[in-house]
């Protein structure tokens, strides 16, 4: 049974975008699909009704709320979203046709490459890892995680010039606290399991990066889909999905949406 899970940030709610989304939603036919950004209640319900899938929706820690779209029946669902789990977590337990189930987590981490923000998202990851290390079935955890990976590089450059500014306050360094503590607990990079990185890069972003912000301005890999390691010998493949093959993605949100196939049956 081969499983499309899909990682999206639409984009402050996405009510002025509601068609372009659906069209891509539709396009990419996800039969689980963790949105950030889903800030209007409506919206993913309209979403849901659109696709033919069932969903939950939750209120994070401030304005950015969150949600998971789930052609499988959700067994049960909770919000972690208090410090330091903040912006939010959502978890939910999928009832899959074989009878087994699938702990999946839309997760959305607080913004900014600042250290401090850092330390926050490291905080709210080791959080997360525990809630996780208790819940049943294989798990995943797919979302804007507003962090940056070992390894990966970013076009500070190509940034909008207040984010240079912010960057230039720690020397343009980057640190990956965060992404660290999932990697260390055993997760798998679905993106970067299947786009191995260490090759040679050109001085414009291409495959190998994966990047999912900005889409009109390609610039940092924020959005991922990591599996337990019992979970990542069943992916399939792992893609950044662009407007060369969905051409409505611009007009839909700043991010790209990143979609992950799971052998499930395997």
């Amino acid at each position: 049974m081969l499983v499309r899970f899909v990682a999206y940030n639409i984009c402050f709610g996405g009510a002025d975008r509601l068609e372009p989304i659906a069209r891509v939603l539709a396009q990419l036919a996800p039969d689980v699909a963790a949105l950030t950004e889903a800030d209007d209640e409506s919206v993913v319900v309209e979403l849901a009704q659109r696709l033919g899938l069932r969903h939950a929706w939750a209120r994070g820690s401030g304005d950015r709320h969150i949600a998971l779209l789930s052609r499988f029946p959700i067994r049960a669902w909770h919000i972690y979203n208090t410090p330091p789990l903040t912006q939010a977590a959502l978890e939910a337990t999928l009832e899959l046709p074989n009878s087994g189930v699938l702990t999946v987590y839309s997760v959305h981490l607080l913004p900014y490459l600042l250290l401090p923000f850092e330390v926050r998202r490291a905080q709210a990851m080791r959080k997360l890892l525990g809630h996780a290390a208790a819940a049943p079935g294989p798990r995943l955890i797919l979302g804007d995680l507003n962090a940056v990976a070992p390894g990966d590089r970013v076009l500070q450059s190509r940034n909008p010039a207040r984010m240079r500014r912010v960057q230039l306050l720690q020397a343009n360094t980057v640190f990956h606290l965060a992404i660290g503590q999932l990697l260390r607990a055993g997760y798998v990079d679905c993106y970067r399991a299947r786009h191995p990185n260490g090759q040679a890069h050109g001085p414009e972003p291409d495959a190998v990066d994966g990047f999912t912000w900005h889409t009109t301005n390609p610039t940092t890999r924020y959005d991922y889909v990591f599996a337990e390691a019992a979970l990542a010998p069943r992916l399939r493949g792992c893609r950044v999905v662009d407007a060369h093959s969905v051409p409505d993605i611009p007009a839909a949100s700043d991010h790209f949406p990143l979609l992950a196939e799971f052998d499930l049956d395997a």
